[in-house]
């Protein structure tokens, strides 16, 4: 197969996988996944978009513990999945801070 079949092949795939995930967008606050960094794979609660006056575009502050009493880190929201009700992750997130869970509503 010649270079480009090859490249188009893999952009394909590329894209179908992009388009399954559930992206995170300014404001859609709530547990997330991070994608990419030091911190991938681990569950945070994405919290909120501005450090005070500091306004930060694209930028998300996701708290790694419980929120608002944990550390947090500021990743691109590109990097970052929203936690569905078929994720594992959730439930996890769930038993873990259950007052939260309950607070947001979570099944």
């Amino acid at each position: 197969m010649q270079a480009d079949g090859s490249a188009a092949t893999r952009r394909e795939r590329f894209d179908r996988v992009r388009e399954a995930r559930v992206s995170v967008e300014r404001g859609d606050y709530g547990p997330v996944t991070i994608l990419k960094g030091p911190h991938k794979g681990k569950l945070g609660y994405y919290d909120d978009d501005d450090l005070g006056s500091e306004r930060r575009p694209g930028k998300a502050i996701v708290y790694l513990g419980e929120p608002f009493e944990s550390d947090y880190i500021v990743i691109r929201h590109a990097d970052l999945e929203k936690v569905t009700a078929k994720n594992i992750g959730l439930e996890r997130w769930k038993r873990k801070y259950p007052w939260l869970a309950r607070q947001l509503g979570l099944p």
